[in-house]
């Protein structure tokens, strides 16, 4: 089984059977979706395809309530994404938000590092503050709320993977260009130091793409299933350890066990 930890799209541009969707993707080797939008896209999106579904909010993180936090995991979120922070991710005036999370026992979802976006921005949002060293910073302060770092904190990926190491509550993923676009011989050396796995480090890693899904295009994560698996076979993962970076790990963080 394969988890897509990372996606977007919006079920009302979607024109079609979802079910015949639904059997098409798992047949293209993807069984579930992580969808990150707006709580009622998200909300839309289950009511459309089930299951294979698995909601995540994103919130104006500058302008949103612990009540509204709240209110989106008692709906049924998965996990809460947060993005464009106008202070850094470890400032106390996001703590509340937080502490919700922590309180649920949701799962926090980071953007982390470069923002891809080429249209002008009156209010561009500063990089500095999504780096995973603020997610560092968040971690110590909540070290029983679950952390997932999109995009392996590109391009401070070094930084990324320290935190993810050291840090029980956290997680990573190598969606967008971050994986795809650099040597899968930079990737084998960081979870294989000098041919040696790192048993730990692969152990915190989730398969993810940040492409789009619920639309009626040609299906762009082909190419991360590719770069995943040649890289599983460089670094020598064994048939559980991929699983669990495909889908095992995913299960757990949340909570799609129980």
């Amino acid at each position: 089984m394969r988890i897509d930890c990372h996606v977007h799209g919006d079920p009302a541009k979607f024109e079609g059977d979802p079910a015949a969707y639904v059997e098409e993707c798992r047949a293209g080797g993807i069984d579930r979706v992580v969808l990150i939008m707006d709580r009622e896209i998200c909300e839309a999106a289950l009511e459309r395809f089930g299951d294979f579904v698995i909601p995540v909010a994103r919130v104006p993180m500058d302008d949103c309530s612990s009540r509204e936090v709240e209110a989106a995991i008692e709906a049924g979120m998965k996990g809460i994404k947060f993005i464009r922070p106008r202070a850094p991710y470890g400032d106390e005036r996001y703590w509340p938000l937080y502490e919700k999370i922590e309180e649920l026992g949701s799962v926090a979802v980071y953007h982390t590092g470069y923002l891809g976006f080429r249209k002008r921005e009156e209010k561009p949002a500063s990089m500095e503050h999504m780096r995973a060293a603020q997610v560092e910073i968040v971690s110590r302060r909540f070290p029983d709320m679950k952390i997932l770092m999109s995009h392996f904190g590109n391009p401070w990926w070094e930084e990324a993977w320290k935190v993810m190491w050291s840090k029980a509550n956290v997680y990573a993923d190598l969606c967008g260009g971050t994986a795809i676009n650099r040597s899968k011989r930079m990737w084998a050396e960081t979870f294989a130091p000098d041919g040696e796995l790192d048993e730990k480090s692969i152990s915190k890693l989730l398969f993810g793409t940040d492409v789009r899904y619920l639309h009626n295009e040609e299906h762009g994560y082909a190419p991360y299933i590719e770069f995943h698996e040649k890289l599983f076979d460089m670094i020598g993962l064994t048939d559980e350890q991929r699983e669990a970076v495909n889908s095992g790990t995913a299960v757990k963080l949340f909570g799609l066990g129980e």
